[in-house]
């Protein structure tokens, strides 16, 4: 392989680890929000249980009481949204560290066939600054957990008064707001918000890898003259992401993941072909432009493509089902170390070093 198709192939590997680090967080923040529960449920049970009245019209006694009692959910639910934002961020600085690491000694190892180059790497105080100092789907991380938070409050304060409204129970109440264990309380409002926060914990992973690698990118515009786009092509791929699979774009200019949320997509570092420091680089050679998701994968081992998609799956796969109908339904998942781990064995299965 040349430089060049090393790279995506190292990076779609990459993103396919990437992706179960992204289900990790994700693990990692709701268990943290679901821990909150029993004491929610306990306080709704102790404040409804002192108001006896029901139905729409209700006395200003009432009124106050269950005013009181939102104000004291909606402060227990604040602090618990800020500790989940706490733990993303730092969660966060981690990856954005790592993943400019994978992404320079990546570049470096290529470079080793053909010229040797030695990158210059941005500070941490730069990479860690990129999850919080960045905006993506047009808002900083903080205003998104502050929006979930308020969105949340407004269920839980509509949910609380439309119960009592309707003359439910306590427990009905309850239900309404936690949901019900039959159903793992995925009908409760609660469900609501643990839905908007995975869908945030991933975009805002992907986004900061690819502030991350922007980072070392524009640090170093003499080596790396652009990125290639790479999306993860199966029947949940947006038309968007598509359209712009294996389009190259220069450093600092066009669409960079994600453009929406959930995206998958990422970019991969392309050499170029102009002089590097003296030295021709179209020894890197040319654009991969064919290597899609699909190529890639079914030139693996059965073995990766058993861990990429499952043994059944990779089988299919491998019968001639395309890579459009698969999704990763594994559950599998990894923790930061656990990606770092897997990101080390690339280097000896694609470099043999």
């Amino acid at each position: 392989m040349t430089p060049n198709e090393e790279i995506q192939d190292a990076s779609i590997r990459h993103m396919v680890w990437l992706e179960r680090f992204k289900a990790g967080t994700v693990r990692q923040i709701i268990a943290l929000l679901n821990s909150a529960d029993a004491d929610l449920r306990e306080k709704l049970a102790a404040r409804l249980s002192s108001i006896s009245e029901r139905g729409y019209k209700l006395s200003d006694a009432t009124k106050k009481r269950i005013e009181t009692m939102l104000a004291e959910i909606t402060a227990m639910r604040s602090d618990l949204y800020k500790v989940a934002e706490v733990k993303t961020v730092e969660i966060l600085k981690d990856f954005a560290v790592h993943e400019a690491d994978f992404q320079q000694r990546l570049i470096e190892e290529v470079s080793k066939s053909a010229v040797a180059v030695s990158l210059e790497k941005p500070s941490l105080t730069q990479l860690k600054a990129v999850v919080t100092s960045r905006p993506f789907e047009g808002n900083l991380l903080k205003h998104w957990f502050s929006s979930l938070n308020a969105a949340e409050r407004k269920r839980l304060n509509d949910a609380v008064k439309i119960g009592i409204s309707e003359g439910e129970t306590t427990d009905e109440i309850i239900r309404r707001v936690i949901g019900t264990r039959s159903l793992n309380y995925r009908d409760g409002v609660l469900e609501i918000g643990r839905r908007q926060a995975a869908s945030l914990i991933n975009t805002a992973i992907a986004s900061t890898a690819t502030h991350a690698s922007e980072e070392l990118y524009a640090a170093n515009e003499d080596i790396i003259k652009g990125v290639q786009w790479v999306s993860t092509l199966d029947s949940r791929t947006s038309a968007p992401c598509r359209a712009n699979d294996g389009k190259i774009f220069p450093i600092g200019e066009g669409p960079r993941p994600p453009i929406h949320f959930n995206c998958r997509s990422k970019t991969v570092p392309f050499l170029g072909e102009t002089s590097i420091k003296g030295t021709r680089a179209s020894v890197f050679g040319p654009v991969p432009s064919d290597m899609t998701y699909g190529a890639w994968l079914k030139k693996q081992s059965i073995s990766v493509q058993n861990e990429v998609l499952g043994v059944k799956a990779a089988k299919l796969f491998r019968n001639g089902l395309p890579i459009e109908r698969f999704v990763d339904k594994q559950g599998r998942s990894y923790t930061l170390d656990e990606l770092k781990q897997r990101d080390a064995e690339i280097w000896q299965k694609t470099f043999g070093r």
